[in-house]
């Protein structure tokens, strides 16, 4: 059987996949941080495959919707999962609907983005979901000091910023093309994230929430400026 080089981001997919798969059991067991690690393992693989695909000059739409169906496990169903073991799961049946809408927010998020083409790959409509994922894991990884309501308005919170039509920066797009001091700031972020994960997981997905939300605001408010002076 013939190598094809389109295999490559395809098995890089499917390591997200497993990873979702593999934090999906630990947290039915109650491993939490072990799930959160995995959750954000999958989400380094998500990043691999596009580069992987774009360095191979590959792409198709079997690779666009295995990566989708990888990504409703691995940031929507696996990160629900936990919260709702560690936290939701306390507030009764509100909690389990808000782990639910934070799933099918995530999954309509993957839809959309399947659907709709746009020229201007520095930016999302709406918050992605390897993020969102991310961000619910470490919740679920510091709810100790969060009231359950609170962290059941968080996550749905969440889930509406991924279907919002608000834009989110690729992390890309942050990481190489920002000014200089947010750069070196992301960096050091995403250094102390993989270091000292169990201080400082937490830190990466809200300081990226917060970066998109001021970002709006700035985007907003300079699209007010241009309109009055025209």
């Amino acid at each position: 059987m013939k190598f094809r080089r389109s295999w490559v981001p395809n098995l890089v997919t499917s390591g997200n996949l497993f990873c979702g798969f593999l934090a999906v059991i630990a947290a039915v067991d109650g491993q939490a941080f072990k799930a959160a690690v995995l959750i954000c393992l999958a989400a380094s693989f998500d990043t691999l495959d596009g580069r992987a695909a774009r360095m191979l000059g590959v792409s198709g739409e079997f690779g666009k919707e295995l990566d989708s169906l990888a990504d409703v496990v691995s940031f929507g169903t696996a990160p629900a999962l936990l919260i709702y073991q560690i936290s939701l799961r306390e507030v009764g049946w509100i909690g389990t609907i808000a782990a639910g809408i934070f799933v099918c927010c995530g999954a309509g998020r993957l839809a959309r983005y399947n659907l709709i083409t746009t020229s201007d790959k520095r930016f999302f409509v709406g918050m992605p979901i390897p993020m969102a994922g991310m961000t619910a894991a470490s919740l679920a990884l510091y709810t100790g000091a969060l009231n359950p309501y609170v962290a059941t308005a968080l996550i749905g919170f969440t889930g509406f910023l991924m279907i919002s039509t608000l834009r989110f920066p690729s992390v890309e797009q942050i990481a190489f093309e920002t000014f200089l001091p947010i750069r070196i700031a992301f960096i050091v972020i995403f250094v102390l994230a993989l270091a000292r994960p169990s201080q400082f997981l937490y830190v990466l997905p809200l300081s990226y929430i917060s970066y998109g939300m001021i970002a709006n605001v700035v985007w907003a408010i300079r699209g007010r400026g241009s309109r009055s002076a025209a």
